[in-house]
């Protein structure tokens, strides 16, 4: 007994097929095409699937292309698409990995600029008070232009 091909729908896709292929307009009998439209209307049915929905199941797709050989529209918009669609998708795989970068810069940035204030700290006791006031001020100049930094390298590699 031969090996039948079924999905996870539970279809036959190989039966599928060969009813469609005598559904079709090539079979002369009317009588005989209807009861394969039917037998393919029952199928699905039994599913509880559409014909089109069981049409798009690729097991089934690949059975009917085996059996009746459809010919196929030019498909070249769609392989156009498929080219653009991996370029954009190599771009911001690029540019995600720049992010990343730009993120562990501005991290290290930060963690720098804790140790200078840490160490300007610990260097003098007495004037820490003043020191650190000012030094907590102009703390968001030495981060605007660690992220200015970060940015221009960022534009820079974009570029490269």
């Amino acid at each position: 007994m031969p090996v039948t091909q079924h999905n996870s729908n539970g279809i036959n896709a190989k039966r599928f097929a060969a009813l469609l292929a005598g559904f079709d307009t090539g079979n002369a009998c009317e009588e005989e095409a209807l009861s394969k439209g039917r037998a393919l209307r029952r199928m699905a049915s039994e599913k509880n699937l559409r014909i089109v929905d069981v049409l798009e199941m690729a097991d089934v797709r690949k059975a009917i292309d085996d059996q009746m050989q459809p010919v196929r529209e030019d498909r070249r918009e769609l392989e156009t698409a498929m080219e653009q669609t991996a370029m954009l998708r190599e771009e911001l795989t690029q540019r995600t990995r720049d992010v990343r970068r730009l993120a562990e810069m501005l991290t290290q940035a930060r963690r720098a600029t804790e140790a200078l204030r840490k160490e300007l700290a610990t260097r003098s006791p007495a004037s820490s008070r003043a020191t650190t006031h000012s030094f907590g001020a102009q703390s968001w100049v030495f981060e605007v232009v660690a992220v200015g930094m970060a940015l221009l390298l960022m534009a820079v590699s974009v570029f490269h």
